[in-house]
């Protein structure tokens, strides 16, 4: 099932990448996709390999190559090709988008669903919204989730990598991002030109992995946060490289290694905290009423 996906996918890479080449003409017919699953996998490696893209189904991972950017704005996007919006953006590629997407889904990444909205009824008021009340109803993106990691080289050659989710700030909390998930969408194809066929829409925009919730689902990915909806709330943390440097983007099928050790760091933080409340708090009622004086 995940291979005749991705041949799909593939096959559309393809026919965009005709279209691309023909500076506006009608794209002729594609040839018949090969029928041979053997052959199919071996000219989506091959594609793959001119993108850079490595997939390693022993790990369940994919890797493309990119580079750290540096955003002018509050960040929207985890990951863009080279024609998305770098001034709000964390990585750039120049992997193309459709034949990433025919990976993650030869990979067994399932489509998703995107984030929903449904205005309140009845509406609240002025001064409620005024007061903070949101007027809309947001149903957070739906789906099975994946995992992402970024390696690179220090500056003394040693290997670092990290989750994604400790590259990313806060700014509500000014800590790293917690309590989030991702959700694979796979993009959508639509029709860009009247009278043209439909193409690979993030071939053309370049958005690929959104931090905040973004429609229509254009992107291939989302985030999933209590407050993604506000797409002036995300930064990035002190332990993203300088601009420029050389990464890996690793996409995980399953929990990796270090999200599972993130996971237990996180749980040993919170019981800390907790037991440092409670102390404080006897602490309290130790200390001595002035009787109000």
């Amino acid at each position: 099932m995940m291979l005749r996906l991705a041949a799909t996918a593939f096959a559309l890479a393809a026919a965009c990448a005709a279209q691309g080449s023909q500076d506006g003409k009608q794209p002729p017919k594609p040839a018949p996709a090969a029928t041979d699953p053997q052959k199919v996998l071996a000219e989506m490696k091959e594609q793959f390999a001119k993108e850079g893209i490595a997939f390693d189904l022993q790990a369940k991972t994919v890797s493309v190559p990119a580079v750290v950017n540096k955003p002018q704005d509050p960040v929207e996007y985890l990951l863009i090709q080279k024609k998305g919006k770098r001034h709000e953006a964390v990585f750039v590629t120049m992997a193309k988008p459709s034949v990433l997407n025919a990976a993650l889904l030869l990979l067994g990444l399932v489509p998703g669903k995107n984030a929903g909205y449904v205005e309140k009824k009845p509406a609240p008021t002025l001064e409620e919204v005024q007061a903070g009340v949101d007027p809309i109803i947001v149903t957070p993106p739906q789906g099975e989730p994946f995992y992402m990691t970024v390696r690179w080289k220090d500056a003394e050659g040693k290997p670092v990598e990290h989750c994604v989710e400790d590259l990313l700030l806060d700014l509500g909390t000014q800590k790293p991002i917690v309590d989030c998930s991702w959700i694979y969408l796979g993009g959508r194809m639509a029709q860009i030109y009247r009278n043209e066929p439909e193409v690979y829409i993030a071939d053309f925009e370049g958005n690929l992995i959104s931090i905040c919730y973004l429609s229509p689902d254009n992107h291939l990915a989302t985030m999933v946060h209590q407050n993604a909806r506000d797409d002036r709330n995300w930064w990035t943390t002190n332990l993203l490289p300088e601009a420029e440097t050389a990464v890996d983007f690793v996409f995980h099928r399953g929990e990796s290694k270090l999200h599972g050790e993130r996971k237990r760091r996180l749980e040993k933080e919170r019981e800390r905290e907790k037991e440092k409340g409670e102390a404080e708090a006897k602490e309290k009622e130790k200390k001595p009423s002035d009787g109000g004086k």
